[in-house]
């Protein structure tokens, strides 16, 4: 639709008609924008680091392989680490910290989970430990509380998975690997100990630490039944070395990247809604192709949203999973999973469908980086830890926005002191004209919505879209 508003010249009616001088403002629904994905740098000094939590704003504990978890402040790596494992870890190159999340409940408890690899018998160990009450920087190493522990005996090394987090239901959530050393061009958990439901290998579980000593079985858990022989705790099977899942904050649906042996990576789609006991077909399947002929035939199996080739390719691959976003900050992102490859140093976009169709974007991002954990801000940003580099970055994207404008004097629309923004206003924000400022618009400019307290001065090809 086309509209006209007051026009405040010096010209005469007739010639600013001439001229075009009148104002343009074209009014209609803005187009759907898909992402352009930035990375902008928080941090740089860490040492190979694994997962990320953020526990304020600006704020975040990240762990690394060498047994530390270091809490960044407003950019700044503080110089005590927040907890030292050195003592306790594997080996500080590759088996040391491999996941970390804080209770939702962070402020007022203070509790921190980690999942470490255990010095001389390499084990996986899931505990608590808990924040100092006379300092809130670090946390107390004498404070851990070992939930259990999963034996690692292959020599050569196993896939553990490493991700815990909370479910929006409160609950712990777990995942560990099929413990296989998963070395190029052999076979992938041949003895097929991900589709073992009486085994720790290749499966999700689900505890509560808020009930119990040290934790209580969520009643409904597919096999919370203590006489049935089967892990409480089991929720979920069928992974090879599931790395990094996350649950959409906003709907509650689960999403899991899950690495190939060979052929190819996986990403998982799990509805909120979705019933326990849920098979994600690992060894039987390898993304959608079937992989171990020795598997039992009429199973059931989840079989993933998307695959993609893998080593086997003469590329090599290790799929990362993400998050859907549900900042404020960039509204042209959200809805959007985003996720990546920590060998190609590739990103993607994708949003989901409800008949599990999807648009997905393969971001086009100049820094090389390895992208090995992505992680939240307690806003609901995101983030990303680049493990080679040894950095933290927010992601971002080119549209910031909405922001409310508005006009803090007259002025030129292109002067950045004409608004309180001390911004020139862009094509996602929400602009005001207040009353009795008169501002010049010498140019076509588009911005989301514009509200008309005050007068816009149009000169030749002044045009204002909406």
């Amino acid at each position: 639709m086309l509209y006209t508003t007051h026009v405040h010249s010096p010209r005469p009616l007739i010639t600013r008609l001439a001229y075009l001088g009148i104002c343009l403002l074209l009014a209609g629904e803005s187009l759907a924008q898909t992402p352009q994905l930035q990375l902008a740098l928080v941090t740089t000094g860490l040492i190979r680091p694994t997962d990320v939590a953020g526990i304020g704003p600006g704020e975040f504990l990240v762990g690394q392989t060498d047994g530390k978890i270091r809490l960044i402040r407003q950019g700044t790596i503080l110089t005590t680490p927040f907890l030292d494992l050195t003592d306790l870890i594997s080996d500080p190159t590759y088996e040391g910290i491999f996941g970390i999340t804080i209770h939702p409940d962070y402020t007022s408890n203070g509790f921190i989970y980690v999942h470490y690899a255990r010095k001389n018998d390499r084990s996986s160990v899931f505990a608590r430990f808990t924040r100092k009450s006379t300092n809130p920087d670090q946390a107390d190493l004498t404070s851990q509380l070992i939930y259990f522990t999963v034996p690692y005996t292959n020599p050569l090394g196993g896939h553990r998975s490493g991700r815990i987090g909370f479910g929006p239901d409160g609950y712990l959530y777990m995942t560990t690997g099929d413990s296989s050393p998963g070395a190029r061009d052999s076979i992938g958990d041949p003895d097929r100990l991900a589709q073992d439901i009486y085994g720790p290998y290749g499966k999700l579980f689900r505890i509560d630490v808020n009930q119990g000593s040290p934790y209580a079985i969520p009643p409904d858990n597919p096999y919370a039944d203590p006489n049935d022989g089967v892990p409480d705790e089991l929720y979920a099977l069928g992974m090879r070395n599931p790395w990094r899942w996350s649950f959409d904050r906003q709907t509650g649906d689960f999403w899991m990247a899950d690495v190939g042996q060979d052929g190819w990576e996986e990403l998982n789609f799990t509805a909120a809604n979705a019933p326990a006991l849920q098979n994600y077909g690992w060894p039987c399947f390898e993304g959608n192709h079937p992989y171990n002929p020795c598997c039992t035939p009429g199973t059931a199996f989840h079989m993933p949203l998307l695959e993609y080739e893998g080593y086997s390719s003469g590329i090599r691959a290790s799929i990362t999973g993400g998050f859907v976003y549900r900042g404020n900050t960039y509204p042209d992102l959200k809805g959007w999973y985003v996720y990546g490859d920590f060998e190609r140093g590739t990103y993607w976009t994708l949003k989901r469908a409800a008949d599990n169709t999807y648009q997905q974007i393969q971001q086009s991002i100049a820094l090389i980086t390895s992208p090995v954990s992505f992680g939240e801000g307690t806003d609901g940003e995101l983030y990303v830890l680049s493990f080679n580099e040894g950095a933290l970055y927010q992601i971002i994207t080119q549209f910031v926005g909405p922001q409310t404008i508005a006009s803090i004097q007259s002025g030129n629309w292109l002067s950045p002191a004409t608004w309180n923004c001390q911004c020139v206003p862009g094509t996602s924000d929400e602009v005001t004209i207040s009353t009795g400022h008169t501002i010049l618009v010498d140019q076509s400019v588009s911005v989301k919505k514009l509200v008309l307290g005050g007068k816009l001065s149009c000169l030749d090809g002044g045009r204002v879209s909406f």
